[in-house]
């Protein structure tokens, strides 16, 4: 599959998730249950759902991922029943949109990198990396949509001595 990759400004949008510790073995097996809890913490709160559903990774000691999975709303709100507040950062992001089942991300990951690499930036390969899904689970696997999006390294400022 050829991937577009692009560079856009994530503006820091508010997220309700649930978060856990996995290994990418496990966490197929456990984002069912954190998005489930997320949105029936929400429902019974009467807060909307207003974007996607997301899943966050963040490098964990150990060789895991912490990983925080649930659902973009508008802004800040009570937290509890496991469900908490968070935002992603406001920064720029590489993105691609990978059509396909989630057993080959890995191959939007790759050509994330290397399309940045191409465009003379690098990703920030210990920050916060997401997924935003764009099908339900529904969907046949060979449909399914996923926005992967991974910050960049800063730029060095023009003109800055080495």
């Amino acid at each position: 599959m050829g991937y577009d990759v692009r560079i856009d400004r994530e503006s820091g949008r508010h997220l309700a998730v649930s978060s856990f510790e996995a290994s990418p073995d496990e966490m197929g097996q456990q984002q069912p249950a954190a998005f489930g809890a997320v949105a029936g913490y929400l429902a019974r709160t009467g807060i909307p759902i207003t974007g996607p559903a997301v899943s966050r990774y963040e490098p964990a000691e150990g060789g895991g991922f912490r990983v925080s999975s649930g659902f973009v709303v508008e802004g800040d709100f009570a937290t509890g029943d496991g469900v908490e507040h968070q935002r992603l950062p406001e920064c720029e992001v590489g993105t691609t949109v990978h059509v396909g089942p989630y057993e080959k991300l890995g191959e939007a990951y790759d050509a994330l990198r290397r399309g940045v690499q191409e465009a003379g930036r690098e990703v920030e390969e210990s920050g916060t990396m997401w997924e935003e899904y764009l099908t339900g689970p529904e969907t046949p696997p060979d449909q399914t949509r996923t926005v992967v999006s991974w910050p960049l390294r800063a730029e060095a400022a023009a003109g800055a001595s080495t």
